[in-house]
């Protein structure tokens, strides 16, 4: 019996009603295949294989060396499982072969969960479903003047559609974690939902907005990017925005227009 990993954030998944809303969620189109992150000891690997076409065999990534002769003799070659760190992988080189809508689905360690969530983001696959804290999904789905709105809710809200499906109480795993889970679903735009700036230069923006939550954006800004509050005032007014305004009131278009105003008034690494 392999046990779970706590450097690993290992929490297996038991419950097979859960696992089996998650694989209807992740069930590519005709023509499609998927990739699974961390399959460990694969009891989601299972339910989804039984919506691929015999024929196609389940792309894997998992980092626990333990579990892949382990999925090899549960699965075959119907799994092909790559052993590395999903936040590190060549994502558009996995995804490419994949057809044109590929799905990545994972129960994703509650340490790694949005680096890892980025960086799939990026290579833009049709679909994204991925477990992750509770706290985390509702901070990826909230809205302009609530208290979980942050940068991540905005750089993930500009770049995709995302919903959260379903809550996952602790008592669906083994070991069971101290908090509970959610399943969220994104769809990558092809392009920013707004214009913007550079992506990277909208990335630190927002970071900055961000940076000091009780002030204003004006002191925000002058505090991380050096830019001066005549600056950041002007651009506010330009918009229609009361210049007294915080990060997390801003909405997503009044987001891009500010990208766009102030482009020009700071520089990134």
């Amino acid at each position: 019996m392999i046990h779970a990993k706590k450097s690993l954030g290992q929490n297996f998944l038991h419950d097979q009603g859960v696992l089996n809303r998650i694989a209807d969620l992740s069930a590519p189109e005709a023509g499609s295949g998927l990739i699974e992150i961390g399959p460990g000891t694969g009891n989601l690997t299972a339910h989804l294989l039984e919506r691929l076409p015999a024929d196609w065999p389940l792309d894997a990534i998992e980092r626990d060396r333990r579990m892949i002769p382990l999925l090899a003799e549960r699965f075959g070659d119907r799994v092909r499982v790559t052993e590395a760190d999903a936040a590190d992988v060549d994502w558009p080189a996995l995804l490419e072969p994949l057809g044109p809508h590929p799905v990545v689905v994972g129960n994703l360690p509650y340490y790694a969960a949005l680096p890892i969530l980025f960086a799939v983001l990026e290579a833009k696959p049709a679909r994204m479903v991925f477990m992750v804290q509770k706290e985390v999904a509702e901070r990826l789905v909230a809205k302009p003047s609530t208290p979980a709105q942050g940068q991540i809710s905005v750089k993930i809200q500009m770049a995709a559609d995302i919903r959260m499906a379903f809550k996952v109480g602790s008592g669906a795993f083994t070991p069971a974690p101290n908090v509970d889970s959610a399943i969220i679903v994104l769809q990558p735009l092809a392009t920013p939902r707004y214009p913007i700036c550079d992506a990277k230069r909208f990335s630190a923006l927002v970071t900055a907005g961000f940076s000091l939550r009780r002030k204003t954006l004006v002191n925000a800004l002058g505090n991380a990017l050096r830019i001066p509050g005549d600056t950041v005032r002007a651009a506010l007014t330009a918009m229609a925005v009361d210049e007294r305004i915080r990060a997390e009131a801003l909405t997503l278009p009044q987001w891009a227009a500010l990208s766009l105003h102030l482009a020009g008034e700071f520089s990134v690494g």
